[in-house]
């Protein structure tokens, strides 16, 4: 079991530049490298471990819908980003493309999955935790606000600097939750380091390949260059260095169970 562990690890660390090389040599559109870089490598681990799929999917499921649908209304909206629907002009609220709400589920799933699988281990995984139906409650009240706010004051949503004031209010509860369980901060920092490669990978790969792209630059307080490609400095930093350190954050306060793992 532990060496099968190690080389599914091993297969895992390798799939980022395997996703690239086959997304650049088919010319990829969006869902098909969403695919490559995220649903292979969560089905090959759920397939392999099982016992982990209920507890992340209904964490990533709570997390995933309210949050892919504000941030793509809003980014849509003010230009931040322009992202390429496989269903055309089809948008929830005006804005939201379906394929946006999976990709933030897939992501969500995949770190979640990575950290138990690779990092926490847990030798069991019982009930679902009693933290979830607040968790829930809460981020459908987050959702049901944002609704009403579309339905009836739709100019409040168009909010400038949104990357930025978005990436500023979620570290709130990173910071909280890497207070709380400090001895937790190194696999946490483990999973960081893993998919930092992977979503600067990926996110060099859309770019090139014209998958997504951040129109309005005055939504954003700078712009990167990596290898000639530009991205804004939000996306460098709330995504790619620490979007999978706040997941794994969350996901530690939320939906720690009490079993020991290794961390």
């Amino acid at each position: 079991m532990v060496f099968s562990r190690k080389l599914d690890l091993i297969l895992i660390l390798i799939w980022p530049i395997v996703a690239a090389l086959i997304s650049f040599v088919i010319d990829a559109g969006l869902v098909v490298s969403m695919l490559l870089f995220l649903g292979i490598p969560t089905t090959y681990l759920s397939f392999k471990y099982p016992r982990y799929i209920k507890k992340v999917a209904l964490f990533s499921i709570i997390l995933s819908i309210p949050i892919g649908i504000i941030a793509d209304h809003i980014m849509e909206q003010t230009g931040g980003w322009l992202t390429y629907s496989i269903f055309g002009s089809f948008r929830l609220f005006d804005y939201v493309i379906v394929d946006q709400i999976v990709w933030v589920f897939l992501y969500v799933y995949f770190v979640g999955l990575f950290y138990e699988v690779f990092i926490d281990q847990h030798k069991t995984v019982g009930t679902i935790p009693s933290k979830f139906k607040p968790f829930a409650i809460f981020m459908s009240v987050i959702l049901g606000l944002f609704v009403l706010t579309h339905y009836f004051s739709p100019a409040l949503l168009n909010i400038d600097y949104f990357y930025l004031k978005l990436g500023l209010i979620g570290m709130i509860p990173l910071v909280i939750g890497l207070f709380k369980i400090p001895e937790a901060f190194g696999g946490i920092l483990r999973a960081g380091v893993y998919f930092f490669i992977l979503s600067l990978v990926y996110e060099l790969t859309a770019l090139s390949l014209g998958q997504w792209s951040f129109p309005a630059e005055n939504q954003f307080i700078g712009v990167v260059q990596v290898f000639g490609i530009r991205f804004p400095f939000e996306e460098l930093f709330f995504w790619i260095i620490i979007g999978a350190v706040a997941v794994v954050a969350y996901y530690k306060l939320v939906a720690e169970n009490g079993e020991k793992g290794r961390v």
